[in-house]
């Protein structure tokens, strides 16, 4: 990842600031030609020996590029050369050898003076010629791009993701993301959640990139990254930090928000890596941003983020609401809506109804405090689960438009437009509008079967489900 970065910044730094040396050189030139002199030093050279000293003259050329710096600052080329230097991470690194120190504070300004510094470099020594040739600027070009971006490429931004590991040596998920086993970090944060915790885990490393927004745009695609694995699979979380760290530099802890369970112990191999890389990337440009959808999204995430299943069940059950409940809880519809829509076969969807129904119960005691019975840790898993699944479903197309309605055209039509043959051709039929919604209900063979845990992502469905479309916000 090092070099790779480190090559795509040389090519166009070197060919901004050549062009700016070229203009510079002629501008240097011009003023030499019209008289302006390049005054000189008088330096002692002490010999080895007993010797009489030397002295010679020493051209004072930076003196010179800063008496025309007005004239420099405003070539055509400036802005470009100027702009790419400000995205760099490494400046005070090369200042530092060549300017006093506090001489620039903020970016632009630095920025301006590391360009002045550059262009005194290329032409250190120079009093009547300012010709730009090779010898003079590609010495000055290394100098500058070991200092800004050579030894500033190792930045990068660490959280150790629980609940998943890896049998591979890295696995790279695109967009400077990777993921690699803990035991290939070099260096450990001293962070005891890094160190003591035996849960399987891995590392995730962010390339924070260019500009000065870099780290904040690390950290978004960071908890991007969570978003994308707890859709993957449940109990997943990132620790409570994450580090940024840099060659020679202190470790620096970013606080993340919320935190959440990470008790799964899900193994990616080699087969999954084009699988997920590629369910992870869908999740990143199609995840919603408004809309009932949005908000379900978010509600799926503050309830992994709690400690236990049972505190989660609430804003579970919400989003599930906020997705196909839409008249409130009062319509009783939750529980069949999501049988219909996720349930295997007849016997299933029935079962499923009543074990939505008594979660629905659960929910109350748990919000009153009362003891909770046997199996409720299962059905507020099982919640979580129907709800990944829903979630997972929309983002990725399989699922569009309006839920509680395609919900509803699975659970019952008019007794009058049933056939003689109705039962083959109908889910299910609904005898009366009831408030026993769940009541209401008669089982008949269902089409398709849901897999409520982790999904085996095809990519070949990309080209398929890419395309926005406006039924992801409901």
């Amino acid at each position: 990842m090092r070099r790779e970065i480190g090559r795509m910044r040389s090519g166009q730094l070197h060919q901004l600031l050549h062009a700016f040396a070229v203009e510079a050189a002629q501008v240097l030139s011009a003023a030499v030609a019209t008289g302006d002199e390049v005054g000189f030093e008088v330096v002692e050279e002490r010999a080895r020996t007993h010797r009489p000293a030397l002295y010679c003259y020493r051209p004072l050329t930076g003196a010179f590029v800063m008496r025309h710096w007005p004239m420099l600052r405003v070539q055509p080329s400036a802005a470009a050369a100027l702009a790419e230097l400000e995205r760099l991470p490494g400046l005070h690194t090369y200042l530092e050898s060549h300017v006093p120190a506090g001489a620039a504070d903020d970016g632009s300004e630095l920025a301006e003076v590391a360009l002045r510094c550059f262009t005194e470099r290329i032409f250190d020594g120079a009093d009547k010629s300012f010709e730009l040739a090779p010898d003079r600027f590609e010495p000055a070009y290394r100098e500058l791009f070991a200092n800004v971006v050579e030894q500033h490429t190792e930045i990068a931004l660490l959280g150790l993701l629980r609940g998943v590991s890896t049998t591979m040596k890295e696995l790279a998920l695109g967009d400077g993301v990777l993921l690699a086993p803990l035991e290939r970090l070099g260096r450990v944060p001293p962070d005891p959640a890094w160190v003591r915790d035996d849960r399987p885990s891995v590392v995730v490393a962010i390339d924070p990139g260019e500009g000065s927004d870099g780290v904040a745009q690390a950290l978004h695609r960071l908890l991007g990254l969570q978003t994308a694995m707890r859709l993957y699979a449940g109990g997943i979380s990132l620790a409570p930090l994450a580090w940024i760290h840099a060659d020679g530099t202190d470790w620096r802890a970013l606080s993340l928000p919320a935190g959440g369970r990470g008790d799964a112990n899900v193994v990616l191999v080699g087969e999954q890596e084009e699988e997920l890389r590629s369910f992870c990337q869908l999740v990143s440009r199609r995840r919603p941003t408004d809309g009932a959808l949005a908000w379900a999204l978010r509600r799926f995430e503050l309830g992994c983020s709690r400690e236990g299943r049972l505190e989660g069940l609430s804003d579970h059950l919400l989003a599930l609401r906020a997705l196909l409940e839409p008249e409130g809880p009062g319509s009783g519809r939750l529980a069949g809506r999501l049988a219909a829509l996720a349930a295997a076969d007849s016997l299933e969807r029935g079962e499923l109804t009543k074990r939505m129904l008594r979660a629905i119960t659960l929910e109350q005691s748990v919000i009153g405090g009362a003891e909770v019975p046997d199996g409720a840790l299962a059905l507020a898993t099982e919640v979580e689960e129907r709800l990944r699944t829903l979630l997972r479903e929309v983002i990725a197309g399989e699922l569009r438009g309006d839920l509680a309605a395609q919900a509803d055209a699975r659970i019952y039509v008019p007794e009058a437009e049933l056939g003689t043959d109705g039962e083959d051709e109908f889910q299910v039929t609904r005898r009366a509008v009831r408030s026993s919604f769940g009541s209401d209900l008669f089982a008949t063979p269902s089409t398709s079967a849901r897999n409520p845990h982790v999904p085996r992502f095809d990519p070949a469905m990309e080209a398929l489900v890419d395309a926005p479309t406006t039924e992801m916000h409901l």
